[in-house]
């Protein structure tokens, strides 16, 4: 990993950021805009452009985030980092945005003595993208859409502390904390930043574990079904 550096993009939810990183964890450089909204197709190529000026290095691999989430937001940096890749001729490694959002909310999780970490991105209604994972944000389950109702969780609060973080946390947090005290929550929502990301490219990268430029999509989530008996969804399948 001798001079390496990642050129990290983060464009999953309404906030938008661009890092550089060396292979040693050093951050180089790092852009953040706090409420993108729709204006992730004019904001990203700038703030890159700008990173990589500041930091004075060119990019050895890019990470992006894979989702879920937005689709026009992962299309557009989906878009822009395979371009990068094209152009520098370097590799791509996607990154789950909820795996990235479990790593921030690890030292709350520590806080708390949660033992599982269950980031939320928001979709509509009572609807959100979720996975599990251990206080140290292993992965328990896969990413999957989830309906947030009476019987959610019910069997993992009734073993496990969970951190809900992320910006879906909110809405489910009057029904979650009424169904137990084992429900906690992170002091604000997580929106998901790039700087985090570092650990997880540099992770992936030493196990080869590179997406295909050409025929890699972002991780597009959208079909929400009822399903009976909620807890299901929360087996341990990647």
């Amino acid at each position: 990993m001798h001079n390496q550096y990642l050129l990290l993009i983060e464009t999953a939810t309404k906030a938008c950021s661009v890092a550089m990183a060396s292979a040693d964890g050093s951050l180089l450089a790092h852009e953040y805009v706090e409420n993108a909204e729709a204006g992730h197709a004019s904001l990203i190529g700038p703030m890159g452009d700008r990173v990589i000026k500041q930091a004075g290095v060119q990019p050895t691999a890019v990470g992006v985030s894979a989702g879920p989430g937005s689709y026009t937001g992962l299309r557009i940096g989906s878009s822009y980092a395979k371009g990068l890749c094209f152009g520098y001729g370097i590799p791509l490694v996607s990154v789950s945005t909820l795996e990235l959002i479990a790593c921030m909310a690890k030292k709350e999780a520590d806080t708390l003595a949660a033992d599982r970490i269950c980031p939320m991105i928001d979709a509509r209604r009572m609807e959100v993208y979720m996975a599990l994972f251990d206080r140290a944000a292993g992965r328990i389950t896969g990413d999957r859409p989830f309906i947030v109702d009476e019987q959610a969780f019910a069997d993992e609060m009734a073993e496990h502390k969970i951190l809900f973080c992320g910006n879906g946390m909110e809405k489910c947090r009057p029904l979650l904390s009424s169904l137990s005290s084992n429900a906690l929550f992170a002091s604000k929502p997580i929106e998901p930043d790039a700087i985090y990301m570092a650990p997880i490219v540099l992770k992936k990268l030493e196990e080869g574990n590179t997406e295909d430029i050409a025929y890699w999509q972002p991780h597009y989530l959208k079909e929400f079904h009822a399903v009976v008996g909620q807890n299901k969804v929360l087996n341990r399948q990647s």
